[in-house]
């Protein structure tokens, strides 16, 4: 029997053991022997507690916490980190007490900044084990129980009614009316009819109307079911192991800093051992050459890298908040400005998920409103269809009447595909009304051959719209009949209505912007295809020559392998989802969004960005808030960058020409930290730039590119050449005041290179307003100002006070770096005209 040879990772209609046949293409007698139950009595409670003890608890297994010590060491393998906590443990070493500790606070700080990012584990898996923590009625002994769903075990016999949340996968043994909601698993848009009969074996999950699935949702009607699997042998189960298999891969921000923090690392240890090793030979002693080392790594590592990174990704957080996209691991910030393909649902992201009346088509001599009120009268407004004929008809200003009393009705079901419902009225007549699928419906009516062909006109043109068909029809009753099923002939035809699920008034113009932007856009859903056809139709999602945008009838391993095939190929791929389905494919897209409405706990739980608003065209809007980021962030490390490359230029002209250490670690750390760390912050506030959303994705091969990293060479060189001319003035005129006039002078060339640092192609003066920036770099100049004229200061960084003249030669060698620049960019311009 099943129940023996079910393994704990295989999921429902993979287990066969007797008939080489899955459960939903048996008939339910042939699932009912196989697992050794009764329909009627159930297992006993002996026999029930007895497969507990050997299969286990219906619930799925919790991911282990993560490995902590793991997690701490990754964050030390850090080049930049490394070579850090190196210059700290030589600055202890030979006394440097001050400069040893600041140096660790840092590197403490960037260990905490990273742990802290890293173990806020996922909680995918978790979000999965509640979809079944529930209660069930279960039929053991012939009575019936209501128990915990954790016990459930195969071969139970469950009931099922309207409001109830399925407990565990099951093979149907009676449904009367029965619709299951299996939007959250299968993406079904609508309320799936459930029966009885066997389906074909090759049946995709979401046609599989004989079984019902743990976590989805009946909507209507009523069952009684045999469980075929529990715990982690459940779709769901399934479902949660491909979650927590799925790992996302590193973010291209990530993987930039990382080969840039790897390249500055080794750039810095192979600096900073030339550079003692010349101090060394020129007969320095072995404690100044190790400080100057020291000094060298310091300014050839950027220490508030790490912290002006995530400050920046969080100011863009706030902005998408506002938006409407709560952003949940910062990095897919800076990820979904490089998105390549927007891979999303249909249902409730490009429609609304709400069935509205589209069109109605009246038989010959009948009016619109005529259907509709026939359409209302067969409803109950216990699901989607009811509710939108319901809701339409009162639209048209029709109620129902009065005195209508509704006498017996015969539920819809999948194999009759219509309702019945009979009506008396005080004249004494009875009325029927018939609605349903068109093919059950219109052949029990009196059509004329005109009538006939223009419905099935009618329904093939709504069909290839996207439309759902109904069928409305009636008949007055003037005498008793045996049964409602034999009053169902010679109805009379009141017409048809077409519902469809409306697209998201925003949307169209939204993928309009994304196509615009060089960004693919696929329809990924599991709905009919006639819906999916027509809705990707409507938003001018269409099909290419090399990969199809239209996905319908999809499955989560089919939605995941979607994702990576199309990573292997170079996209950075962003997943919309809602439903348990979805969760694997979030977590392994390069960014995974969620919706925050009506998507489910664990979608939500498995993704890095959810949309309050379930909208298509808010992913659009925080792309472009993304790139806006991105190009911010490429900026301020161009910034950040320069300032290191100038004090590497200043230390190697000053060591190798024998002229001593040109600044002390501290002062080194100042800069970067203080003078250079508030304007990088304040330059990820700058404004969006108009082609923002008119270019393709930046999908550099390296974080700045070949023009930016010119850029910062030649702002660097300009910087240190600048900081080396101050540092010889001093030796000449103040001995005593040349590290400070170094330090003063690249901390200030810093200072004004901003403004022309961001404004690439235009003047420093023609930038964007950025009232943030202007009131950073003041607040850094106060800080360098106080470096050198506040005793504290003095004390802190060791410098003089500097004089008129020395102040002098500071200002105007700290403008001629930024002026140089301008220059530079003012010739780009002329030779492009």
């Amino acid at each position: 029997m099943w129940l023996f040879h079910i393994h704990p990772q295989r999921a429902v209609g993979q287990a066969d053991a007797v008939s080489g046949k899955p459960p939903h293409a048996l008939a339910a007698e042939l699932v009912v022997d196989e697992l050794g139950t009764d329909v009627r009595r159930g297992l006993s409670e002996e026999e029930a507690t007895g497969r507990l003890e050997r299969i286990g608890p219906n619930e799925l297994a919790v991911r282990e916490r993560p490995n902590y010590v793991a997690v701490a060491l990754r964050q030390l393998a850090d080049p930049l980190v490394a070579l850090l906590a190196a210059a700290a443990a030589v600055s202890a070493g030979i006394g440097q007490g001050i400069e040893a500790v600041v140096i660790a606070a840092i590197v403490a700080l960037n260990f905490c900044l990273g742990f802290i990012q890293e173990v806020r584990a996922e909680h995918a898996v978790l979000a999965l084990r509640k979809a079944v923590d529930l209660q069930a009625v279960v039929v053991r002994g012939g009575s019936e129980h209501v128990v915990p769903a954790r016990v459930l075990v195969p071969g139970d016999v469950i009931l099922l009614e309207a409001g109830d949340r399925v407990p565990a996968d099951a093979r149907l043994a009676a449904a009367t009316g029965l619709a299951v909601d299996e939007s959250a698993l299968t993406g079904e848009s609508v309320p799936v009819d459930k029966g009885v009969e066997a389906i074909d074996l090759g049946a995709a999950l979401a046609e599989r109307t004989s079984l019902v699935f743990a976590g989805t949702a009946v909507t209507r009607g009523r069952a009684r079911a045999i469980v075929l699997s529990t715990g982690a042998a459940m779709e769901i189960g399934r479902i949660a192991a491909l979650a927590s298999a799925a790992k996302p891969p590193p973010t291209p921000l990530q993987r930039r800093l990382a080969r840039l923090s790897r390249r500055l690392a080794l750039a810095g240890g192979v600096l900073t051992v030339v550079l003692a090793t010349a101090m060394v030979a020129q007969g320095e002693t072995l404690q100044d050459s190790f400080l100057v080392g020291v000094a060298v790594a310091v300014a050839a590592v950027p220490e508030g890298l790490g912290a002006v990174v995530t400050i920046a990704l969080a100011q863009g957080a706030t902005a998408m908040a506002r938006r409407g996209a709560i952003v949940r691991r910062l990095a897919a910030i800076e990820t979904l400005g490089e998105t390549t393909v927007i891979a999303t649902d249909k249902t409730g992201t490009l429609t609304l998920n709400e069935l509205h009346v589209a069109a109605v088509e009246a038989a010959y001599e009948r009016k619109p409103h005529e259907v509709l009120a026939a359409g209302a009268l067969a409803s109950t407004a216990g699901d989607p269809i009811d509710t939108a004929l319901v809701r339409a008809a009162r639209e048209a200003g029709l109620e129902p009447d009065d005195a209508d009393e509704r006498l017996d009705e015969i539920p819809f079901d999948a194999l009759r595909r219509r309702v019945t419902v009979l009506y008396s009225h005080p004249s004494g007549a009875g009325r029927l009304v018939v609605k349903g699928a068109p093919e059950a419906v219109l052949p029990r009516c009196d059509l004329s051959a005109t009538d006939a062909e223009r419905f099935d006109r009618l329904a093939e043109e709504w069909g290839r719209r996207g439309l759902r068909i109904l069928a409305v029809a009636e008949r007055e009753l003037t005498q008793h009949v045996g049964s409602l099923e034999q009053a169902e002939e010679s109805l009379a035809t009141v017409g048809l209505v077409g519902l469809h699920d409306p697209v998201r008034p925003a949307v169209p113009a939204a993928v309009e912007t994304a196509h615009g932007a060089g960004i693919d856009v696929v329809m990924v859903t599991g709905d009919h295809p006639t819906t999916a056809e027509a809705v990707a139709r409507e938003l001018g999602i269409q099909d290419g020559a090399a990969e199809p945008k239209v996905l319908a009838r999809v499955e989560p391993v089919d939605k995941l392998r979607l994702v990576e095939r199309l990573q292997s190929r170079g996209e950075i791929v962003a997943v919309t989802g809602d439903g348990i389905n979805d969760a694997p494919a979030l977590r392994r897209a390069d960014v995974g969004i969620s919706m925050g409405r009506s998507g489910t706990e664990a979608a939500r739980e498995a993704s890095d960005v959810v949309l309050t608003d379930d909208d298509f065209s808010t992913i659009v809007a925080a792309i472009r808030e993304g790139r806006r980021i991105g190009d911010n962030l490429r900026t301020f490390l161009a910034f950040l960058l320069s300032a290191n490359a100038g004090e590497v230029v200043l230390f190697a002209v000053a060591v190798l020409a024998g002229l001593g250490a040109p600044m002390t670690v501290v002062q080194v750390l100042a800069v970067n930290l203080l003078t250079d760390g508030l304007p990088a912050i304040a330059l990820a506030r700058d404004p969006a730039s108009a082609d923002t959303m008119r270019r393709p994705p930046a999908h550099l091969g390296t974080l700045l590119g070949r023009e930016l990293t010119l850029a910062l060479v030649a702002a660097g060189l300009g910087v240190g050449l600048a900081a080396t001319g101050a540092y010889l003035v001093g030796r000449e005129v103040d001995p005593g005041a040349a590290q400070t006039m170094a330090f003063a002078t690249i901390a200030l060339a810093e200072l004004v290179l901003v403004f022309a640092v961001r404004t690439p192609h235009r003047p420093a003066w023609r930038g964007s307003r950025n009232e943030t920036l202007m009131v950073a770099v003041i607040g850094s100049v106060l800080v360098v100002a106080a470096a050198i004229y506040v005793p504290l200061g003095r004390e802190l960084t060791g410098t003089e006070a500097l004089g008129p003249f020395e102040l002098g030669v500071v200002l105007a060698l700290a403008v001629a770096p930024a002026a140089l620049v301008e220059v530079a960019k003012a010739a780009r311009r002329l030779r492009a005209r």
